[in-house]
């Protein structure tokens, strides 16, 4: 074969390639990332001085009760509505000078964690280093991923890179390590549990998921209170925390584009707070029965586009039918969208629109601008669950089984 005499020296070194464990990456690729994990801490670094309401209403006061009893001490009163793992990070930052830069770092750094499993997914799912590169990228970039960190020092980027974790395992064939992925997030955030429609639809399906692994949900859950317990916190506290956390959420709706913004029980009204609440939670379950039941009935082959959709759809039928959510809680569905459309690019207009759409409802908290009514909002999360459903049903349809093969 002849050699290309065209080639610069700077191109040859560019191309050249090194692996790293089982990818070869070319030196273009490491030299993007670098550039890429710079930057975005950079851009993150200089939101840290912004105080949210969040921080100065709650975190901060919290900050300074763990500081009046000291960080070990603490870990075992009931100083705020987190769990214990949350109140970890918080007693480290609270031996720190500032407080806030170190919250939000703890964020920061789960947030460059997302980005390497996300990374390792794509990677699972399409076996291209170049898509894998642009996941990584997409979630270091995300507004919601930055707005949510490092200017709302909120941590929600830490369950949710849990159950991407989880994923991994899944897709992998590890139901026991997707579990116990799954129960050190619920240990983080009750949010946890919005994936696990899917997980038991995938069970139903006899893919990787082993039902009696659920188990290591609540075990991962005690084992990661046992500091806060040996601290003397009381295991009435720890364990029935997201219990009493439901009772401080009446509305339907905490500034979430969901259904209840139509009959307007939100943070700033609600009518029939208790009785509609209790309705939606019955539709919710009806629902993703209905989901779970047409998944039985078909007979179809899946594969990781069609698996991923339908992890998509679930989350966002909770979402938007299961009362008191708050604007934060589409966080997860803003990371799974990214592969989604990663997977698919034609879908990349619908990853955008719950992008912005997120960005959107952050605003009344963050800045106290309604750029548009709820209930407007609403209508175009509708939209979205409606384009992602008919997607699923396209790629079941084209999934399914031939019957004499499927009798086979």
């Amino acid at each position: 074969m002849k050699k290309n005499t065209d080639e610069r020296p700077v191109d040859r070194f560019l191309n050249a390639e090194l692996a790293v464990g089982k990818i070869n990456f070319r030196k273009v690729d490491i030299l993007f990332i670098a550039v890429l994990w710079i930057f975005a801490f950079l851009m993150r670094y200089s939101l840290f001085p912004i105080k949210s309401a969040d921080y100065t209403g709650f975190l901060e006061e919290w900050i300074e009760s763990i500081r009046m009893f000291g960080a070990w001490k603490s870990l075992g009163m009931e100083i705020s509505n987190y769990t214990s793992p949350y109140m970890y990070i918080m007693s480290v930052a609270s031996l720190t000078e500032n407080p806030l830069y170190a919250l939000k770092y703890a964020s920061v750094v789960f947030d460059y964690f997302a980005s390497v499993v996300m990374f390792m997914l794509v990677y699972e799912l399409t076996g291209s280093r170049n898509k894998s590169v642009f996941g990584m990228a997409f979630v270091l970039l995300s507004p919601t991923v930055i707005l949510n960190g490092a200017y709302w020092c909120q941590c929600d980027i830490i369950y949710s890179s849990l159950v991407l974790l989880s994923l991994l395992f899944f897709f992998r064939g590890k139901s026991m390590k997707c579990f116990i992925a799954l129960g050190i997030a619920f240990s983080f955030k009750l949010q946890t549990l919005f994936i696990l429609p899917f997980y038991v639809i995938m069970w139903l399906k006899n893919r990787t998921v082993k039902i009696w692994h659920a188990v290591f949900i609540p075990v991962m859950y005690i084992i990661m209170h046992i500091p806060a317990w040996i601290a003397g916190r009381s295991i009435k506290e720890w364990l029935f925390i997201y219990v009493m956390q439901s009772d401080y959420y009446p509305w339907g709706s905490l500034n979430y584009p969901n259904a209840y913004t139509f009959l307007d029980e939100t943070i700033y009204a609600g009518h029939h707070m208790n009785e509609v609440s209790g309705a939606g939670m019955f539709l919710t379950l009806m629902l993703l029965g209905v989901v779970a039941y047409y998944f039985c009935c078909r007979k179809i082959k899946l594969n990781s586009e069609l698996m991923i959709t339908t992890a998509m759809f679930t989350l966002m039928v909770v979402l938007y039918v299961l009362p008191h959510m708050h604007e934060r809680y589409g966080f997860m569905i803003d990371i799974l969208s990214i592969v989604y459309c990663i997977l698919s690019p034609k879908k990349t207009v619908v990853t955008l629109t719950l992008t912005v759409l997120s960005v959107l409802i952050y605003m009344p908290y963050l800045i106290a601008v309604d750029v548009f009514r709820m209930q407007s909002l609403a209508v175009v999360n509708l939209i979205c669950i409606a384009v992602v459903c008919y997607d699923l049903l396209r790629q079941i349809r084209l999934a399914e089984i031939p019957e004499e093969a499927a009798a086979k």
